[in-house]
Order: C-alpha cells, then structure tokens, then sequence
C-alpha cells in the first residue's frame, strides 16, 4: 500500500545505516532518541491547538500555560516510556494486547475517573462529516480485531503494520481523550522494533494530518483498504525524513536513484 518510490528510499537508508553497524549504530541510537523527545513535544502541540495560538498571542507565557504543557509532554514521554519496557527488542507486537493500550491511554490522559482504564461507554463524534466511530459496544471486538490485524501484518510488512495500527486505533477511538495521541505511540513503538525512527508529525503540520485522517476515514477507508494509501504514504514519507535526519546527521546521504 505504501508508495513503491517512498518504500524503495527507506530501504536503502536502512540499508546505508545496517551496512556499517560499527559507524552507525550508537549515533543512530542518539538522533532515535531525539526525535522521539520531539515527538512528544509534538505529539502534545498537535493535539492542544488552543493553548499554542495562545502561546503564540501573549506577550508572555502564563506559568499555568508553561505547567500544562510540561504536564502533557511529560504524560506523553511517560507513556513512550512505559511502552518501551514491553518485550524484548523486535518482540513488542507479540506482546500487544488491549490492556496495554488501556495503560498507556491512562499514561497519557490520566484523570481521575476510575473507569479510565476501560474503553469508552458512550457514542462519540471525530467531527468529520462522513465518518461515525464505531458505537461504543463495538469497541472492544473492533480493537480485538485490529490487533489480530496488527499481528499478521507485522510478519511481512512492519512499516505498514504500524500504520496500520495509528490509523485503525485512531478511527475507533476507543477511549474518550488520547486517542489518537495513543494510536502515534503504538505506531512509533512498532517502528522502533525493527530499526526504523519514529513517525514524527511537526505540530505545525496539525491542520493538514487531521484533514487528511478525516479524508481517509470518509472515504470508508476502513473497509476499504486501498482508500489508505494517502494516509499510509504520509505516515511512510516521516519515516523517511526520520532516517534523513539520521544519515545527515552523519554527515552521510545514501545513493538514490
């Protein structure tokens, strides 16, 4: 489903990086985990438009501003952390289930409600036109079913695996806050087992992701799969940039033809 072109470029990068391990994967190692920092800084920027128009507005940044974006970096890079602690390196996806994503949506919209930790227990709306999340009684089979999904996919195609699962946990929004937050990380955490950099979406690029998720999802992309491809291309082309980021950082750029 991903563009040949965009595909061929990643592989080759990985390639460049895997082909002189001794050269390359210590500093990979450090720019991985750079842009996974500001990935979380990100990650909560796209999802707070408000509170960054008025950060931009003020003359001054209010310490009740500062603390809130603190506070959600800081529940985002806990969740990043606590799903690095599952399974072995490469072995996450076997490990993942839907009490791993209850944890981790607690991690990164944590409230007080004891019922948290459950998927939700009303209807909800992503405000797109022409796109209805599941009902709530659907949710949890269509998220047992995507994780099965997740699964197989990951045997043969790992990028489009973790696509896969940003777009679907995204769509069902099974919580009632941090979805998609929740959806990127899982995303990330699977590209992370097999070598590749995270995904990373600037949050100035917010206004474009979310018309193209609402896009996709109108075009019943769930049921029909090859309505995906824009999204998954998007997805694919920020990987890339990700291993940009770490060739240059090395000063080295791979032979693309």
């Amino acid at each position: 489903m991903v563009d040949k072109r965009i595909r061929n470029e990643i592989n080759l990068k990985l390639k460049k990086i895997d082909s002189s391990p001794e050269a390359y994967d210590k500093r990979k190692e450090l720019v991985v985990h750079d842009l996974r920092s500001m990935g979380d800084v990100y990650s909560f920027w796209i999802e707070n438009p408000g509170l960054r128009k008025t950060l931009l507005i003020s003359h001054k940044r209010p310490k009740t501003l500062r603390k809130m974006a603190r506070e959600g970096i800081h529940h985002i890079n806990n969740g990043w952390y606590y799903l690095s602690q599952i399974g072995k390196y490469g072995k996450f996806v076997e490990n993942l289930d839907e009490n791993i994503l209850k944890r981790l949506n607690c991690l990164v919209e944590p409230v007080k409600d004891t019922k948290h930790n459950e998927f939700r227990e009303k209807d909800v709306s992503l405000n797109y036109q022409f796109y209805t999340p599941p009902s709530w009684e659907k949710v949890p089979s269509r998220i047992y079913n995507t994780l099965l999904k997740i699964k197989e996919k990951y045997k043969s195609d790992p990028l489009e695996a973790a696509v896969l699962a940003h777009f679907e946990i995204a769509a069902i929004q099974p919580f009632m806050q941090g979805n998609k937050r929740t959806a990127r990380l899982i995303q990330d955490r699977i590209l992370y087992d097999v070598g590749m950099p995270p995904a990373i979406i600037q949050a100035g690029e917010a206004t474009f992701y979310f018309n193209l998720l609402g896009e996709t999802l109108s075009n019943d992309a769930f049921h029909k799969e090859e309505e995906r491809k824009p999204f998954y291309d998007y997805c694919a082309s920020k990987v890339n940039n990700g291993l940009d980021e770490i060739l240059g950082d090395l000063l080295e750029e791979p032979s693309i033809k």
